[in-house]
């Protein structure tokens, strides 16, 4: 294996490629017996060069092994890379330990944010409250504010005000410890906080039968709060992962890979509005389903990402949709209905191109 890669002026010492196949990183063939007491020995298998030759590439520069195989995973597949993702054949094993490293070190949501802070208090609920809320009213002022910079529109976790940022920190760290812990005139309040346009009369009103009847279930010690209501702990997300067959994980990866690749042509049709049959067919679908108009708009941050980053925002971008039950039951139909949009995304670019030019040219 040094050899060959040495071959293709990559230099991997022994000792690296014995910790790529410890962590399960490297196809390999299992021991075979010799007979006659002469030992074992085991070999390489075809698809174990590109995979090796993938991971030096990825490794070239000092980073966690851990990293390496996300990149190899995820962001191979982008067009400024040496190899496709989906042509290099990761065992099974070391792609969801890759994935299992990253969802314990997480902090692109906001939930997972605070779960890590309260996670940091070592076990003591006072600690772990103050760590959570601390990180909570940090957190969504500064996604406030970067929100506004970008032009990005409000959403369930995008506050519209800094009014707002601070109901949705109660509100999420209620989500990640428990609403039972803050009790229900406080949450009752933080959602008043959210929604200033139910400030009114009618609205006073929602909220004041609403807070009676969480604090009425409270004192007859029932808990109002339904679990489904939670955000999943560390290890639910790991399991929930697990669960999701690598087929299908491999084919989620695929499928937004190649949202990624399509996003330069789709963002420049809708900036120069050209009008292509693909191009409208893909503005309809994402008027008519948020989920699909919220994945080509994380596919295009990707594309415009640098490589070093976004295998990050693109592992989060599919952990996202297979550890929410409902974005895993839907994802077929929701990126389906953009075809037959993007099965020639060569000949969708040169066609947004060459609208592009002629109009240029017509203005000259």
């Amino acid at each position: 294996m040094c050899e060959q890669l040495a071959a293709h002026g990559l230099s991997v010492s022994w000792a690296k490629i014995r910790r790529w196949r410890e962590f399960g990183a490297l196809p390999w063939k299992k021991r075979e017996g010799l007979g006659r007491g002469a030992g074992s020995s085991s070999g390489l298998l075809p698809e174990t060069f590109a995979v090796a030759q993938a991971l030096a590439l990825a490794t070239a520069k000092k980073r966690p092994l851990e990293q390496a195989v996300l990149e190899v995973f995820t962001t191979g597949a982008r067009l400024d890379q040496v190899l496709a993702a989906a042509t290099v054949p990761l065992p099974e094993r070391a792609v969801r330990r890759a994935l299992a490293w990253y969802m314990a070190r997480d902090r692109s949501h906001p939930f997972a944010a605070i779960e890590m802070a309260a996670r940091s208090a070592g076990g003591c609920p006072d600690k772990a409250m103050d760590a959570a809320l601390e990180a909570a009213h940090r957190y969504f002022p500064k996604l406030y504010r970067q929100a506004k910079q970008k032009g990005r529109p409000p959403g369930m976790t995008v506050p519209d005000s800094l009014a707002d940022a601070d109901g949705l920190a109660t509100i999420a760290v209620a989500t990640v410890l428990g609403f039972e812990v803050f009790g229900a005139d406080a949450v009752v309040e933080a959602v008043n906080q959210s929604l200033p346009e139910l400030t009114d009369e009618y609205g006073d009103q929602v909220f004041a039968q609403l807070s009676s009847s969480l604090r009425g279930a409270e004192g007859h010690g029932a808990n109002p709060w339904s679990r489904r209501a939670r955000w999943p702990s560390l290890q639910d997300r790991i399991q929930r992962v697990e669960e999701v067959e690598y087929a299908q994980l491999c084919g989620i990866r695929d499928a937004l890979a190649l949202l990624v690749e399509a996003s330069p042509a789709l963002a420049l049709a809708r900036r120069a509005g050209v009008e292509d049959p693909a191009v409208r067919h893909v503005e309809a679908v994402r008027a008519a389903n948020r989920r699909t108009d919220e994945y080509l708009r994380r596919a295009e941050d990707i594309s415009r990402c640098p490589t070093e980053r976004a295998w990050k925002d693109f592992t989060g971008l599919l952990l996202n949709v297979c550890i929410s039950p409902r974005r895993l039951s839907t994802f077929q139909d929701d990126v389906t209905a953009l075809d037959p949009a993007l099965n020639d995304i060569p000949g969708l670019g040169r066609r947004v191109l060459a609208s592009c030019i002629a109009a240029s040219a017509g203005e000259a």
